[in-house]
């Protein structure tokens, strides 16, 4: 099937019209857009050429139709299998996780992930757990979260905000390994925050059930542990590392961009071993993003349903609320914090990474009673 697309995004803007009427959709990856473009526009569709990427408001027959007179069949059926799932996906409830030990129930209820920052350099809490009483404040600070409701707790030992210097593996172990170690024993559900195989490992050898990785999937080694430790997976956008990332927050289309690292990452994933079942996706507030294309992140969220996964959402305390909030301290974002914790839960986030969990979990409780119409 010469020009057939490869590697073809079909990204779904709005379906709430329910299966079998018109979407609005995006089509990027084929190898001959144009080629795409002119057969599909003959066939009576309005279809705008931006770039490499096709958008138009179309059923998925007339795609699957069109796709098929310029590609073949076999590409016909791969594309519209794909928009098929992703408009189920708009409106069905997101799935559980599966992990080693037992499921994260994001199928429930939206849940909340409670941040244990192990660094002295945190841009929220400025090292107020780490290098004193050192694992002993970070494992009360984690018992207390899950006191207030925590369904995950988040330890991470280097620093991931802008501009933030890496930390050796051997300190990044000290300060992590610990923690999970004492907090997994608790009967407390643990995710690690690195990027680094060897912690990541360590981690999940002492009872971390998930990976939160912020560098999007870069390395393969750490693809690799997760899979044979069969862990969950938090599948995050990011450009570059903490210390270069403010320097690559320029984009033509911010959520069609987010969307296709993403779709590539789940692929990347499958490619290691990671069970599809296994992995969140996440956009990456403030990785790599500025206050603006953060906005248009959680103002289109519900675009991420389209992969038919959990999507976590971590907005809690970041820079931008703070230009918002009129130049207020990470300390005073806690309005801010719980507006985007609430606009999540009404675009269909399942997971919430925050560092107030008290007022998070009740924020939550009623953006999903009215999400869903229901109080339970």
């Amino acid at each position: 099937m010469d020009g057939a697309p490869a590697a073809v995004v079909v990204r779904v803007e709005d379906a709430g019209l329910g299966p079998g009427a018109p979407v609005r959709l995006v089509v990027a990856g084929a190898s001959d857009p144009e080629r795409l473009r002119s057969v599909w526009a003959a066939s009576g569709a309005a279809v705008e050429r931006v770039g490499q990427r096709l958008r138009a408001t179309t059923t998925v027959a007339d795609l699957e139709r069109a796709v098929g007179r310029a590609f073949g069949r076999e590409a016909a059926t791969s594309v519209a299998a794909t928009a098929r799932a992703a408009i189920a996906a708009w409106s069905a409830p997101p799935p559980a996780v599966e992990l080693s030990q037992g499921m994260l129930p994001t199928d429930a209820r939206p849940l909340v992930m409670g941040i244990v920052n192990v660094t002295p350099d945190s841009f929220s809490d400025g090292g107020a757990l780490y290098p004193r009483d050192h694992p002993d404040a970070a494992v009360a600070h984690g018992r207390r979260l899950v006191a207030e409701g925590a369904d995950v707790l988040d330890v991470g030992g280097e620093s991931t905000r802008p501009g933030a210097e890496p930390v050796a593996v051997d300190e990044e172990l000290r300060r992590v390994v610990p923690v999970v170690a004492a907090l997994a024993d608790s009967g407390m559900m643990v995710s690690v925050d690195t990027t680094k195989p060897a912690v990541a490992a360590a981690a999940l050898d002492v009872g971390a059930v998930l990976v939160n990785d912020v560098s999007g999937g870069a390395d393969d080694d750490l693809l690799a542990v997760v899979a044979d430790a069969g862990a969950g997976y938090l599948l995050m956008h990011t450009r570059g590392t903490p210390a270069t990332m403010a320097e690559l927050a320029h984009y033509d289309d911010v959520v069609a961009e987010v969307y296709e690292f993403l779709a590539h990452g789940l692929q990347r994933c499958a490619a290691a071993g990671i069970a599809v079942d296994r992995v969140v996706v996440d956009p990456g507030l403030g990785f790599a993003k500025t206050a603006a294309h953060n906005l248009v992140l959680l103002r289109d969220l519900r675009q991420l349903r389209g992969f038919g996964r959990p999507v976590a959402v971590g907005a809690s305390r970041k820079r931008f609320l703070g230009a918002l909030l009129g130049g207020a301290d990470a300390g005073e974002r806690l309005e801010g914090s719980l507006a985007c914790a609430a606009a999540a839960v009404g675009a269909g986030a399942a997971l919430l990474r925050v560092h107030d969990v008290a007022e998070t979990v009740r924020t939550v409780r009623v953006a999903h009673a009215v999400a869903t119409g229901s109080p339970t």
